[in-house]
């Protein structure tokens, strides 16, 4: 069974009035030609104090800042992912770092570590993300959980920039 190829001759070209006036009302929200995909629609800017009230949430509670914003499935899946890497991460002998003056460097790590919010905080009071050195899978463990920390704060930057309307 053959498919029939559509020739050059068959296709419609719209002229360049018909894209420009289509693709202005598509960016003004306006209807758009069939096949044409629509805009996407941007919130309106939130207050400052309340887009950083939200990222606080989100910071404190992985994907809480999307929930708020009414992101129910991304905020979910969000924080789905955040707290299995956590646990996997503390499941593995990770290590959760704390401010200590003794290694300076360590300061990076408890950047990273501190980004998961509430969880670290958790955690840091039930002792557990000590680190079994003697661990095969401490590394990972560890790494893991900076992860872990460091998507929570790219997640908290998406949802400013959705508050701001900077993205849909």
């Amino acid at each position: 069974m053959a498919k029939k190829k559509q020739g050059k001759s068959e296709r419609i070209k719209p002229s360049e009035a018909e894209v420009g006036s289509s693709a202005k009302a598509g960016a003004e929200g306006g209807e758009t030609t069939p096949g044409e995909p629509a805009a996407p629609r941007l919130r309106a800017p939130m207050r400052m104090g309340s887009a950083l009230g939200i990222c606080a949430s989100g910071w404190l509670i992985p994907g809480a800042s999307h929930v708020a914003l009414g992101r129910w499935g991304r905020g979910l899946i969000f924080a789905a992912a955040l707290l299995t890497m956590f646990g996997l991460g503390l499941g593995m002998q990770g290590r959760l770092y704390d401010v200590t003056s003794e290694q300076p460097l360590h300061m990076f790590a408890f950047i990273a570590d501190a980004g998961i919010g509430l969880p670290y905080l958790v955690a840091q009071r039930m002792g557990w993300g000590l680190g079994v050195l003697s661990s095969p899978n401490y590394d990972y463990g560890s790494t893991y959980l900076w992860v872990a920390g460091l998507l929570n704060y790219l997640i908290v930057l998406d949802a400013f920039d959705i508050s701001q309307g900077r993205k849909p």
